[in-house]
């Protein structure tokens, strides 16, 4: 009886121990998984990145432009994007190696508009305010090219009215402003 009792706590003990490691291997799995992507994203922000830098540095040239605003400080984020994309080891330092290019295309675009071509794409992280800040820093701006800018950024991020809808924009608008300030929904 001992013996079968002996063995049944063995046998046990050994079915743990395989949930346990192959868990521990799923984990391990996941986590590169993650590491995987997080590096192939931030990957992808660096080469658009270059990508942008080849194309207007071209650009200066045929314009004969001798430093755009902005050039200089989106080829130290290239530079330094790369540096830390090569030496990530987490999902934390691909992060950041993301955030350095794509604040490298921030520079991009501010030395787009100083060359007087279209600023381009839009890039994560940039609001209607920001793009406010941006023109303002720039220096190249006028009225009408700043609210080209902001309406351009506003109308990526409004949603369209249902399909079918007879209501128009600005009274839909209207109605929900009401709605709002209704003293019923207005929460105390």
């Amino acid at each position: 009886m001992t013996t079968v009792l002996l063995a049944a706590i063995v046998l046990v003990a050994v079915m743990f121990l395989v949930v346990v490691a192959s868990v521990a291997l799923a984990a391990r799995a996941y986590s590169r998984r993650q590491l995987g992507d997080a590096r192939a994203q931030a990957r992808h922000w660096v080469e658009r990145l270059g990508a942008e830098l080849l194309v207007l540095d071209a650009a200066a040239v045929r314009r004969r432009a001798v430093d755009p605003a902005g050039l200089g400080e989106a080829a130290e984020r290239f530079a330094a994007a790369n540096a830390e994309l090569a030496a990530a080891r987490s999902r934390r330092q691909c992060r950041i190696a993301q955030d350095t290019a794509v604040e490298g295309l921030h520079h991009v675009r501010t030395a787009r508009r100083s060359l007087g071509l279209d600023p381009g794409p839009r890039v994560p992280g940039q609001g209607v305010v920001d793009t406010i800040r941006a023109a303002l820093a720039d220096g190249s701006w006028s009225m009408p090219r700043l609210a080209e800018a902001v309406l351009a950024d506003a109308g990526e991020r409004a949603r369209p009215l249902l399909a079918g809808s007879s209501v128009p924009a600005a009274e839909w608008v209207g109605q929900k402003q009401q709605q709002w300030m209704h003293p019923r929904t207005v929460r105390r």
